[in-house]
């Protein structure tokens, strides 16, 4: 009887050992702690997305063998505008002492019968006072403008044309030389005297002949 009762003891607490043994070796052994499980997750989820990134930047930094490469557009500079330079006026040839001259002096002419005027207000006033400005067809006058342009028709007859606002005064030279001829420069003031001849209201255009050239007016 105490042999039985011995052998149910020892069952007992050979059963209890093991019971204890198999409690720690699950704790070592068998499911982790949870959280601990959630951070192993976080962690390898962050590694596959570093790896995915690295992936995707080496994929979109690294050319493709064989792409075309697209060049860099360049936006075109605006023109730089050129000034264009005013074409300066002839300057006359200069004067030799033993040169032919056909001009007189304004002093020599008499002022009561060689009226003293300039192209535009002659131009004027034929345009806008023609009652008062025919009577003086066929009168001289010594006038005073600026040169349009100067040479000879195709009648081989010399004159100069002075500026007149939209108009002009035309002088057909009597006498005068290719010397003299060659000082009436665009825009350049000169003088001549000359005999009132036509009107050409139409056209703005006052002619008067029989001319030379005048000094110091």
């Amino acid at each position: 009887m105490k042999k039985f009762v011995t052998q149910i003891i020892t069952f007992i607490f050979s059963a209890a050992l093991l019971s204890g043994i198999l409690a720690c070796g699950g704790s070592d052994d068998g499911s982790s702690n949870p959280g601990d499980a959630t951070q192993n997750n976080t962690a390898n989820t962050n590694n596959k997305d570093s790896e995915h990134n690295l992936m995707f930047q080496q994929e979109k930094i690294s050319p493709v063998i064989g792409a075309p490469i697209e060049e860099a557009t360049v936006a075109p500079s605006s023109p730089v505008e050129k000034k264009v330079e005013a074409t300066p006026t002839p300057t006359p040839p200069s004067k030799t002492i033993d040169e032919e001259s056909t001009g007189g002096l304004v002093d020599e002419l008499s002022a009561d019968d060689y009226t003293r005027t300039n192209a535009r207000d002659l131009e004027k006033e034929f345009r806008k006072s023609p009652d008062t400005a025919n009577p003086k067809i066929g009168k001289q006058f010594v006038v005073q403008g600026n040169v349009l342009e100067a040479g000879t028709n195709t009648d081989g007859e010399s004159y100069v044309s002075f500026k007149a606002g939209k108009g002009r005064v035309t002088c057909m030279f009597e006498i005068i030389t290719d010397a003299e001829l060659r000082r009436f420069t665009p825009d350049g003031t000169n003088s001549v005297v000359g005999t009132l001849d036509t009107w050409d209201p139409e056209n703005r255009i006052l002619t008067l002949t029989n001319c030379n050239i005048v000094l110091g007016y």
